[in-house]
Formats: structure tokens, sequence, C-alpha cells
């Protein structure tokens, strides 16, 4: 039981990390070039960069067109 449980989180991780990534190439692609590298410094140092990400990803979610890939990331 407590290996499926892992193996459920390790997945789960996985895809939050590819949203992640998605969400900031979506900002680089739509000149959000400064905020795009606050979000990865800010993943490193702190890790409060992840958040960020999520919340400017809602915020220009139809200006990106990123509304499937943020209702999984949720």
């Amino acid at each position: 039981m407590g290996a499926l449980l892992t193996l459920i989180s390790f997945l789960c991780g996985i895809g939050s990390l590819v949203c992640f990534i998605f969400v900031l190439v979506k900002m680089f692609q739509n000149n959000e070039t400064t905020m795009g590298i606050v979000c990865i410094v800010t993943t490193f140092l702190c890790g409060i960069g992840v958040l960020i990400t999520f919340i400017l990803g809602w915020v220009n979610v139809g200006k990106w067109r990123i509304q499937q890939i943020m209702m999984i990331w949720t």
C-alpha cells in the first residue's frame, strides 16, 4: 500500500513539474522574461517561485491560452 501511494505521489509531482515548466515557457513566449527569471531564481532560492508561477498562470490564463494546463495543474 505504501509503495502505491509513493508511486501516485511521484506521478503527481512529475505532472506538477511539467505544468510548471509549461507555464514558464509561456511566460517567456509572451514577453514576461523578467517574471520568468524571477520565478526560476526564487524557485531555487526559497521555493516560492512555483507559487508565483501558479498565480501568474491563473491571472493570465485567457491571454496566454493555457486554460487546460492550469486546470490540470490545479
